[in-house]
């Protein structure tokens, strides 16, 4: 069985999800960053990419941000696969087959450039030499070039298509299978933007009021469409507003017990 953890940054899916992790009944995968599994074998891969996201964001360049995110986002299969041996249910945090639904029209609503003028040069630069040539093995392992300006445009493209078209991409790129349910934890934009400005780390490219709400609405409208394309995957809303993380984590507990 499983089940994908979903909701906009701030919303508690990595604080429910370690909690669960902790008592150890299910398996937890993150989708982007392999890496909170210190076992994983994609570890040091996960931690150079995360570097690459922060190089994105500190440049500002929606098309850079998105290259790393298909970048990480392809970890996601060999990841589930190795974890899913186990037996078992496996949760994801995120994952690559629903949240660029919601992620990717949020951020083709970002102002930008279409050209990378000297902003890829910089973005490497940015990153630790060491990261960077892993990061660019794994570009060209995935693409066959070491330019990712072409891979972050294409990825941005599919916010233009709809909703079917999007799914079928993903699935092609991701090789992965759609999750037998999805969660979204649910919390208003003002209550996740307080939540995102308390970490001690600095905020991402999209953590703004305005694009956290075209996420917030657009996974309301891709979760809709979900279960009457696919009606084998079920759909779980849980409210987080005024409920404290071990309450949100046996709400969620409870969908994932449900499903299996």
């Amino acid at each position: 069985m499983r089940a994908a953890v979903v909701g906009i940054d701030g919303s508690g899916k990595t604080t429910v999800l370690r909690r669960m992790r902790e008592r150890g009944d299910v398996i937890v995968v993150h989708a982007i960053r392999a890496h909170d599994d210190p076992d994983s074998p994609y570890a040091a891969l996960s931690r150079a990419l995360a570097g690459a996201s922060a190089a994105a964001d500190a440049l500002g360049r929606v098309q850079l941000k998105l290259a790393v995110l298909y970048l990480q986002l392809c970890l996601y299969g060999p990841t589930e696969r190795q974890a899913s041996r186990n037996g078992r249910p496996l949760v994801s945090d995120r994952h690559p087959l629903i949240d660029p639904l919601a992620y990717l029209p949020m951020f083709a609503r970002t102002e930008r450039e279409d050209t990378p003028g000297a902003d890829v040069d910089a973005w490497w630069r940015g990153q630790e030499p060491r990261d960077a040539r892993a990061v660019r093995d794994w570009l060209v392992a995935r693409t066959g070039s070491a330019d990712p300006w072409p891979l972050g445009t294409d990825f941005l493209d599919q916010a233009t298509r709809p909703l079917q078209d999007v799914l079928d991409y993903l699935s092609r790129s991701f090789g992965v299978p759609l999750p037998n349910a999805v969660v979204l934890l649910d919390l208003p934009v003002e209550d996740a933007l307080a939540r995102t400005r308390s970490r001690s780390s600095r905020s991402e490219l999209h953590e703004t009021a305005d694009l956290l709400s075209l996420a917030r609405q657009h996974y309301d409208t891709a979760l809709a469409w979900l279960p009457r394309a696919r009606p084998e995957v079920s759909v779980h809303r849980v409210d987080c507003r005024g409920r404290t993380a071990a309450e949100v984590t046996e709400a969620v507990r409870a969908v994932v017990a449900s499903e299996v």
